[in-house]
């Protein structure tokens, strides 16, 4: 598990992200008065749970790359990928159930944006303080570091990356077979297949656990009847 940065401790976090957690977070973003960085920000955390993707990726994000279509929230990223010297760009769609629950504070940020006047470019756009006024600059983005230092307001035992790991352990959960590393290596758009199956062998040792506890129980309450 990688390390909680900007703590003096250091600590290493041994666990992904809990439902019950991630809930609490969002409770915390629901308390700020303003309404634009409140919805910006419950948006931003929805979709590091839903998609796991880099906070400069998210970043990067314009509002335009946002369709919604058959039932589903498309969102398409732009990865950069480093090649002998030069950076390539390639694009990702991402599809999310318009059912979740989360796409929903996703929806109502971007109805928030398409209303202003003029339509900032960027999901995330940059915000200036001018004499007590946030002033919301439709031509630029914040970078991956802000991204960053927003999700670390909330909360200090969770960062961005964190969201990618727990994103490859749900996968993992559904299917710890050596499918699931390429299951996780295509979710997380992962150059190098190795990496999948380093968070294979990370959270499928947690699979086992638990089914080898519930195997246990079975086999208990299978002996009890039997006595």
């Amino acid at each position: 598990m990688t390390n909680i940065r900007g703590s003096k401790l250091r600590t290493e976090r041994k666990t992904v992200i809990s439902d019950n957690e991630f809930n609490q977070i969002l409770t915390v973003a629901q308390q700020i008065k303003d309404r634009f960085f409140q919805l910006r920000v419950m948006a931003l955390l929805c979709l590091l749970r839903l998609t796991g993707k880099r906070r400069t990726e998210i970043a990067r994000l314009e509002v335009d790359d946002f369709k919604v279509s058959n039932g589903f929230l498309n969102v398409t990223f732009t990865l950069l990928k480093k090649r002998k010297g030069s950076v390539l760009t390639k694009q990702a769609t991402k599809s999310i159930p318009l059912s979740d629950p989360l796409t929903q504070h996703i929806l109502t940020y971007l109805e928030y944006l398409n209303d202003l006047k003029p339509k900032p470019k960027y999901f995330l756009p940059c915000v200036r303080s001018v004499f007590g006024y946030n002033i919301i600059l439709a031509d630029a983005h914040i970078s991956g570091r802000q991204v960053f230092n927003l999700v670390r307001d909330l909360t200090k035992s969770v960062w961005p990356h964190l969201f990618r790991e727990t994103v490859a352990s749900d996968v993992i959960k559904k299917d710890s077979t050596i499918i699931g590393a390429f299951r996780v290596m295509r979710r997380l758009d992962l150059e190098d297949f190795r990496t999948g199956f380093n968070y294979l062998r990370r959270f499928a040792a947690d699979v086992i656990e638990r089914e080898e506890k519930a195997t246990a129980k079975v086999d208990v309450i299978r002996r009890v009847g039997e006595g």
